[in-house]
């Protein structure tokens, strides 16, 4: 281990006098963590599956990761191994999936666990890291509640839900499950993100988790639900209000408002 981080930062020493400047050089220095291995031998699956850890990330800050490690392997290395990641133009409307995508998509899963995964994500408004970091202890099946991290004494908790449909697929899931292993999808950021970018080279129809949970706030917001409370759904509300205001955010109330707003993939 030590030998590894000697050998990224003696990389890192080499390159941030010329692009301090320019490009963030911790991009390339997870990079670096990720394979563990000499730049000169790292592979396009390699670098995409490292992009596939980054998929919490807006789109900006993704245009900024791809930019860095093309520039790296471009300008130092002479290489086009990252040539292949696009630099798609900056959008002031980031795209979300239509419906009939999202039916596309989820059709060519298979897999009863991300099966269960794409519902859950689509229709609680989770980011990757919190789907695949929850536990059962964190789910009401009965009432299809989910409450991400609320052990944590550091992180603000909060409450969302999941529909019929997704709760369908987790019980289609279940009898997979392995024994010993608390979380609810029993896996972790990275197969699931290679999971949907292999799909969506598929089918033709590029679906991620982050872009489910703009359906999420999209759909939601189509179906008349505030914009106050698609951010609580989505955790994205200070702790503080949610404390100020408990009787609009508690999770009788939430669920109210979810149910009423009828929220479905299939239709």
């Amino acid at each position: 281990m030590l030998v590894k981080i000697a050998y990224k930062n003696e990389v890192l020493a080499r390159i941030i006098p010329y692009v301090a400047e320019i490009v963030p050089i911790c991009y390339i220095g997870r990079l670096l963590d990720h394979v563990g291995k000499p730049p000169s031998r790292i592979t396009q699956d390699e670098i995409a599956a490292q992009l596939d850890t980054e998929d919490d990330v807006s789109d900006a800050t993704r245009l900024n990761i791809i930019g860095a490690l093309r520039m790296f392997f471009r300008d130092f290395l002479n290489g086009d191994v990252a040539d292949a990641f696009e630099m798609a133009s900056k959008s002031a409307n980031p795209t979300v999936p239509s419906n009939d995508d999202l039916q596309t998509f989820y059709e060519a899963l298979e897999n009863p666990k991300y099966k269960a995964a794409f519902l859950f994500a689509a229709t609680s408004g989770l980011r990757s890291s919190e789907l695949c970091q929850l536990t059962m202890d964190d789910i009401d099946e009965d009432k299809r509640m989910i409450v991400p991290d609320k052990d944590s004494k550091t992180k603000q908790t909060w409450v969302t839900f999941y529909n019929d449909e997704a709760a369908e697929a987790f019980e289609a899931f279940k009898p997979e499950r392995e024994s010993g292993d608390d979380r609810v999808f029993q896996t972790t950021k990275q197969p699931l993100n290679r999971k949907f970018r292999h799909v969506s080279e598929e089918v033709g129809v590029k679906v991620t988790v982050q872009k489910l949970r703009r359906w999420f706030a999209t759909e939601m917001s189509r179906c008349g639900v505030d914009a106050k409370y698609i951010d609580a759904f989505c955790g994205r509300t200070k702790s503080s209000v949610l404390e100020k205001h408990y009787l609009d955010y508690s999770p009788e109330r939430l669920r109210e408002i979810y149910d009423e707003a009828g929220l479905t993939v299939s239709e």
